[in-house]
């Protein structure tokens, strides 16, 4: 990093943004870019709040992953409750919801901001298309901090 007082900023103002879209709707959506190891994923981070997992959706596009993160989470909003094993029907197409026991090592969003020291990582689950989601148009954002 040439610049570590610009990094040490755009870090900043990004958890300014997450916190107050967390505190305005609830949660807010991180997305992490793939690389030769992983591929892209969007998580939650503020289900917790609604103590409630937080959701993970890899290998779709950022459009298309806020969709179908968004829509989950409005139903969460409402008093929903996802566990494991369930079959969830959306405007985008249905999911199906595992667990996910490795929060701790894909969550860092969430974990930094609701994890406890000395407890266990967040809860979190693996959202899996049934079949093709409908495809939200949109192109993804490249990461702020990757330069």
């Amino acid at each position: 990093m040439d610049n570590p007082e610009r990094y040490t900023h755009q870090v900043d103002q990004y958890e300014a943004w997450q916190r107050e879209t967390i505190r305005r709707h609830g949660w807010a959506l991180q997305a992490v870019l793939g690389d030769e190891e992983s591929p892209p994923f969007v998580y939650t981070v503020g289900l917790s709040g609604f103590a409630h997992p937080e959701l993970i959706l890899f290998a779709t596009s950022q459009a298309t992953a806020a969709t179908v993160l968004n829509d989950l989470g409005e139903l969460v909003r409402e008093g929903r409750r996802f566990e494991a094993g369930e079959l969830v029907a959306l405007p985008s197409g249905a999911v199906h919801l595992l667990g996910f026991p490795d929060s701790e090592d894909w969550l860092f969003g969430a974990n930094a901001l609701y994890r406890l020291p000395g407890d266990p990582a967040v809860p979190a689950l693996l959202v899996v298309p049934d079949d093709d989601l409908a495809i939200t148009a949109g192109a993804d954002k490249p990461c702020l901090f990757c330069d």
